[in-house]
């Protein structure tokens, strides 16, 4: 398309900028055009923790406390809780080749939301140093100063075994693993387990399947059975709970 000469003299005419403020507005208009690629990008979260915020505000559990972070390789597992409520959540890195431009790489997961009332146990969805399963407690009486909570873990299985993989065998029977814990300033019990080292070549750890790659939110293996006892400083328990592991919710967003 031919540009009218008077559009072309009327911009010969036009003051020219120094070098300087040339810069600022380049600067500027880079800004702008970033601003506007990430709204155009749904505001791609650049951490973990960014996305599980997100999600939290997705559902309304905002303001909430960070309680707990586990951070296990490719995924990471979040506690946090707010006036009334608890909220256990998980995020993973994943590539979606069907969205080249999408930034955004982390997939988050709301596991539970519970009424923060009476004695409550969740498991964190992601490993401690030594491999094996965290589970956090909240509530109990006020002269609780530590705990020891057993775990039954029945009849979890190996998504690795089977027919045409390998010769181990899934995981079968009871396996019992116990922890103790000590209350924190902020009223919750952290008990740390550790998995067994006593199984025979071949032979899977329940507690090591409950938690590789993300199987404890599959194939409803939550529900396990726990025993827990709440001691005071001078040693008489005060309280006990029996009960199953809250059932996996999976709250996320659509992608």
């Amino acid at each position: 398309m031919k540009i009218p000469e008077k559009a072309k003299k009327l911009w010969v005419r036009l003051p020219r900028l120094p070098r300087r403020w040339r810069i600022v507005r380049n600067l500027a208009a880079a800004a702008a055009l970033g601003v506007l690629a990430v709204y155009l990008l749904d505001w791609p979260c650049l951490s973990r923790y960014g996305a599980f915020q997100r999600l939290e505000g997705a559902f309304l559990l905002t303001p909430s406390r960070l309680v707990l972070q586990l951070e296990d390789g490719w995924s990471a597992g979040y506690l946090s809780e707010g006036d009334s409520w608890i909220t256990v959540g998980s995020v993973s890195i994943f590539d979606d080749a069907d969205k080249p431009l999408n930034l955004d790489r982390h997939h988050a997961v709301l596991h539970q939301v519970l009424p923060k009332e009476g004695i409550v146990a969740v498991l964190m969805p992601a490993k401690n140093e030594d491999n094996g399963a965290v589970i956090a407690v909240w509530g109990g009486p006020a002269e609780a100063v530590s705990g020891t909570l057993e775990l039954d873990l029945i009849g979890i299985e190996d998504p690795f075994a089977g027919p045409g993989r390998d010769d181990r065998k899934p995981v079968q029977g009871l396996e019992t693993f116990t922890a103790q814990a000590r209350r924190g300033e902020d009223g919750w019990f952290i008990f740390q387990f550790t998995p067994h080292d006593n199984h025979r070549e071949g032979q899977s750890c329940a507690m090591e399947m409950l938690l590789w790659y993300g199987a404890v939110f599959r194939g409803g293996q939550m529900e396990q059975p726990y025993r827990l006892t709440l001691i005071d400083a001078r040693g008489k328990a005060v309280a006990e709970q029996e009960g199953t592991l809250p059932p996996d919710q999976r709250l996320q967003q659509w992608r």
